[in-house]
């Protein structure tokens, strides 16, 4: 079986509307095609092709599209790196996949040449970090003649490896066949609502599985606007220019760019795409209620692509309050379940695991077999994520399973909690994790980020936690912090705030 390639579709009906845009600079989609075949050829000559991986650590810059669309029309791999990631980290990630080559961004030679020794090509036109007589990317596909791009891919060829955030452990690559991206472009697509007269604020990561959703818009004859890196200011200054129809943004992004939404500013939003982190209900009513466009909450993760939605219909004010606080229902294609610990589905009201199967999943870890194994039990994908289903169908995340708290012998989940301290009116971020402690295994301990000029008391945060949840939720320990460790994706990293909280072996955990 195979899948088309969606970008030459797009070509062939809009071949000189514009594809991409960053800052002034402007690609049709025919340029980019043509840009593609040329890096495809210069790959071909340089003997890179099926199965050979291709890495690019880069911002998101304009050729990032093509880059991509090149090395899969090369039959090569496409592994897109986090340039957040320290020198040793990303050492270990390349080490892993073993490109044949790695493209590097401005202002990342010095990232990339500490991490790996491998051929390079600078999509830099000019950076004085890099030295004199390396290969430029502009001359690489000048020299190129383009050759005619393959119309399919085989559906089962490996087309994508996408690391893992990481939040948990040594991050992993997430093999991406040709056939999960296109069903994944399809589905993605229509659940953001692409259309060819719509423009796409790309301000996620192009490394992060998130940048799918922008992908999908052009693929569907979209124009993406990509942000270089995602600034407060700039993003709220593009989506309040009147020329942006569609985004997606993590919650914190949201509450930043609220935080500088110019007065009485004009909208054109039509639909904006939210998740990867918990949403605050309050927050995304205040959204609601300043951009008066659709929202969808997107639940997925770098091994599946969009697995369940909250559609626009389920935001309205007249449908139940608690659904703000749903991920919603399966996305089309895919099929979830909640399972208990003995791979039992799960009652409603009752915590299990999300599993999911479908066309959009990973086909397993690269070069971690056991992994895989691990995560796919009879078919079915283990998120690793606990939620519950209701009696109506509708998903609510409840925690990561290895982030639930046992206290007392009681479980606690973090999300809950947190929660309940976001609803505080000093409070502006919030993490919960559980601390060793010698009488009741661990406790209950929140970091908190006040509202600038707020100065909540501890005291104070405990008594409103009174009342809404149960005692033993309640964090015995509250330090306040100014930031919280955070993934690229806007995932808090709660083992990095474990590591600043080390049990002291007297029950207490050390400031």
């Amino acid at each position: 079986m195979e899948v088309p390639d969606l970008l030459a579709h797009a070509v062939a009906r809009r071949p000189r509307k514009t594809c991409v845009r960053v800052a002034s600079r402007a690609l049709s989609f025919a340029e980019v095609s043509d840009r593609a075949d040329r890096f495809a050829e210069f790959l071909r000559s340089r003997g890179i092709g099926p199965g050979d991986r291709v890495a690019v650590l880069a911002y998101n810059e304009i050729e990032y599209l093509e880059v991509r669309v090149g090395t899969l029309r090369a039959g090569a791999v496409h592994v897109p790196l986090n340039f957040r990631l320290s020198a040793p980290e990303l050492g270990r990630i390349v080490e892993d996949c073993d490109p044949a080559l790695l493209v590097v961004g401005p202002r990342l030679y010095p990232a990339a040449r500490a991490a790996a020794d491998r051929p390079m090509v600078f999509l830099a036109a000019a950076d004085p970090e890099i030295p004199a007589g390396v290969l430029r990317y502009e001359d690489a596909i000048a020299a190129a003649a383009p050759a005619a791009a393959p119309a399919e891919f085989p559906a089962d060829r490996l087309a994508m490896i996408s690391y893992t955030s990481g939040t948990t452990g040594q991050p992993k690559g997430a093999m991406l066949t040709h056939g999960a991206l296109h069903a994944a472009m399809i589905s993605l697509g229509q659940e953001i609502g692409a259309r060819p007269d719509g423009v796409y604020l790309a301000a996620m990561p192009m490394f992060h599985i998130g940048a799918q959703l922008g992908h999908a818009f052009t693929y569907l004859g979209g124009t993406c606007r990509q942000l270089v890196r995602f600034d407060p200011a700039d993003a709220a200054a593009a989506l309040s220019s009147g020329e942006i129809t569609h985004a997606q943004l993590v919650p914190s992004m949201i509450r930043d760019v609220l935080a500088r939404w110019p007065a009485n500013a004009p909208s054109r939003l039509r639909r904006v795409l939210y998740g990867a982190a918990p949403m605050p209900p309050g927050l995304l009513r205040r959204a609601i209620e300043t951009w008066g466009c659709e929202f969808v909450n997107g639940y997925g993760s770098t091994e599946a692509l969009g697995v369940c939605v909250l559609p626009p219909e389920d935001h309205q004010p007249e449908r139940a309050p608690g659904l703000l606080k749903s991920i919603g229902r399966s996305a089309v294609g895919m099929r979830m379940r909640v399972v208990t610990e003995d791979g039992k589905d799960a009652g409603p009201g009752e915590i299990g695991e999300i599993a999911c199967r479908g066309p959009n999943l990973m086909s397993g870890y690269w070069r971690q077999p056991e992994a895989t194994a691990e995560c796919f039990r009879d078919g079915w994908f283990r998120t690793g994520d606990l939620a519950y289903r209701d009696a109506e169908g509708y998903h609510y995340l409840v925690d990561r399973l290895n982030d639930k708290i046992v206290s007392g012998g009681e479980n606690v989940y973090p999300t809950e909690v947190e929660n309940v301290l976001l609803e505080h009116a000093d409070v502006r971020d919030v993490a919960v994790v559980g601390t060793p402690d010698p009488y009741w295994g661990e406790i209950v301990t929140a970091a908190v980020v006040p509202l600038a000029g707020a100065a909540p008391g501890a005291e104070d945060l405990k008594q409103h936690c009174r009342g809404r949840i149960a005692g033993y939720k309640i964090p015995k320990r509250i330090r306040f912090v100014s930031e919280l460790a955070r993934s690229p994706t806007g995932k808090v990293l709660r083992r990095e705030i474990r590591r600043q909280w080390p049990g002291d072996g007297t029950g207490k955990v050390r400031d």
